[in-house]
């Protein structure tokens, strides 16, 4: 479904590579965790597919295929019919993407309505029914919120729900959970982990969170200073690390009783 190949990723011609050489193969409904420290350039890594790098930042080598196609060759018209459908992303805030002085509603419809057409009444039904599938009770009173109006871990379902609307084939989540308590961490974790089973989706999870990471993946790739340093399948990863790097990442997870919870 998706093939990074090999990508260099720079802000400009003279600077250093943020990401060098970064290599990763998805199958449709894989679920892939990048972890690496803050400044490794996961988030660069995720932005970089969806063709939303800050001015300035361009793959420099390499290519990123999905589905067959070259990604980097898309046209702004292309892009626009692919995100949100096809690839979407949650944000480590949902809270501060979503406008604070308009109702979550209107702005759920507009979204609908900017890859679909259909009636208003319609997408704001097609709104309640998603927000109840992310287990919100009374979708159409959070339809009737405003954001501020809402916990931390409601927006975050509002955004899952908002980025699942159409439900694309790969959705890239960057920090999904690190602003929640661990409570609500947990159960955000779960329910992504029921997207593949229920719509068959593919996931890319940014986090610093090894524990987290090794949980969620089916494939783990560890970065540092914009390289990938371990990348494998998850068992390979957590019994037979290559790098001093991940067996201290590994080794930091906190132990209980004697036992290593990741």
């Amino acid at each position: 479904m998706l093939d990074v190949q090999d990508i260099t990723v720079a802000y400009s011609s003279n600077a250093e590579p943020t990401i060098e050489g970064f290599h990763l193969e998805m199958k449709p409904g894989e679920i892939c965790s990048i972890v690496g420290e803050s400044g490794s350039g996961k988030t660069t890594v995720i932005r970089s597919i969806l063709g939303l790098l800050p001015s300035g930042g361009k793959v420099t080598k390499g290519d990123i295929l999905f589905e067959g196609e070259s990604l980097l060759q898309y046209s702004k018209k292309q892009w626009r019919e692919l995100r949100g459908t096809q690839i979407s992303m949650i944000f480590q805030d949902s809270g501060a993407m979503i406008n604070p002085i308009r109702k979550i509603g209107s702005q759920y419809v507009e979204y609908i309505r900017a890859h679909k057409n259909i009636s208003k009444k319609d997408a704001f039904d097609m709104a309640v029914e998603m927000l109840e599938k992310m287990r919100l009770p009374d979708g159409k009173r959070i339809m009737e919120s405003y954001p501020f109006e809402l916990s931390g871990g409601m927006c975050q379902r509002v955004g899952i729900a908002m980025a699942m609307t159409f439900q694309p084939k790969l959705l890239l989540a960057d920090e999904p959970t690190s602003a929640l308590d661990v409570t609500t961490q947990a159960q955000i974790v779960r329910q992504m982990m029921e997207l593949r089973d229920d719509f068959g989706t593919g996931v890319i999870v940014v986090t610093h969170n090894i524990g987290v990471a090794a949980y969620m993946a089916d494939k783990l790739l560890v970065m540092r200073q914009g390289k990938v340093v371990d990348s494998g399948q998850r068992e390979d990863i957590l019994h037979n690390p290559q790098s001093e790097y991940t067996k201290n990442l590994l080794a930091s997870v906190p132990a209980l009783k004697g036992e290593r919870y990741v």
